[in-house]
């Protein structure tokens, strides 16, 4: 069985994207229920089973798909249900994104797959012809392809601003933690995955020893207060790790605020409040006044704060350790 899998996968990853799609098709869409929609809607989706990348990448791909409906005057809607509804964190803006199940067509008259998940380029958007609801799958930021495209000068953070703002819950966390700081600060972000073994992430495995984590800690820590010293201002300092965010208790004017926090792609079932983390870390780095993501050769570069710095676009750089 597990080498059949393989190999109907091997075959599968060998066709056209849009053969794939199209044989997905087949067992998504039926021809029971039609709702006959009004007008060509595009749909970002998230469903449980399918890989489709953390927040970051998630944004990209919302925003990608935004700014190509905003070109073309489609309508654009966003089913982002698992593992959470997006709708109890943000919320629309400038633009009603909302959609209800009952306006969503699974027939196959009525809808048609298109998953560009991996893919950076815009030939698949631009040859949609059809006039159906289109069930998307994206994760990657074309903005600047279709700025060129289009002959249009949208920023990402322009476009991210004109679909979302914080919940009244959101808002109050980033109120608070604001208030917390107290003054202008600047943000340091470490993005470990799992090697301090604080949660499973795909397949990244932890340091073996405890001397390795100790000593990765310790150089972290020490950029941070280099950092400190060259800004003189106050820092806030974000990770996916709980274990490092607790050793930095001891530095002066060094801010965080250490909790559980997971990714999004690896987990389901958490608390509203282990999910509301991500979205008040993405708040609040681009409040800052500049965003230093830090790390080592073995860390991963993340996208995460590169993208909080284009929402409000403050400079962003990367130190490496």
């Amino acid at each position: 069985m597990f080498l059949l899998k393989r190999i109907s996968t091997f075959v599968l990853d060998c066709l056209p994207a849009a053969w794939r799609d199209y044989l997905f098709s087949i067992k998504r869409f039926g021809t029971k229920q039609r709702i006959f929609p009004q007008q060509e809607t595009i749909i970002f989706f998230t469903e449980k089973g399918k890989w489709h990348g953390g927040l970051c990448d998630r944004f990209k791909g919302i925003i990608s798909l935004f700014h190509f409906c905003l070109c073309n005057e489609i309508v654009f809607k966003i089913n982002h249900t698992f593992p959470f509804d997006l709708s109890d964190f943000l919320l629309p803006n400038e633009y009603n994104w909302l959609i209800g199940s009952e306006e969503i067509s699974f027939h196959r008259q009525e809808a048609q797959l298109l998953n560009i998940i991996g893919d950076a380029s815009i030939d698949r958007l631009v040859n949609l012809k059809s006039k159906k609801q289109i069930h998307a799958f994206a994760n990657r930021d074309v903005v600047s392809i279709l700025n060129a495209k289009y002959d249009t000068n949208f920023t990402w953070g322009e476009i991210f601003k004109k679909l979302f703002r914080p919940c009244h819950e959101l808002q109050e966390d980033i109120d608070r933690h604001i208030k917390i700081i107290g003054t202008k600060y600047v943000c340091a972000v470490l993005r470990f995955q799992n090697l301090l073994g604080d949660f499973e992430e795909y397949g990244f495995k932890p340091l073996h020893s405890y001397n390795e984590k100790k000593s990765l800690i310790k150089k972290c820590k020490q950029a941070i207060i280099e950092l400190q010293q060259k800004e003189n201002c106050k820092i806030l300092t974000t990770s996916d790790s709980q274990t490092f965010l607790r050793e930095l208790n001891d530095i002066k004017n060094v801010y965080a605020f250490p909790s559980k926090i997971v990714h999004i792609d690896s987990v389901e079932g958490e608390k509203k409040n282990v999910y509301m983390k991500s979205f008040l870390d993405f708040y609040l780095l681009s409040e800052s006044e500049k965003i230093f993501s830090i790390g080592s050769d073995i860390m991963y570069d993340s996208d995460f704060p590169r993208y909080a710095a284009k929402v409000n676009n403050i400079p962003f750089e990367r130190i490496l350790i």
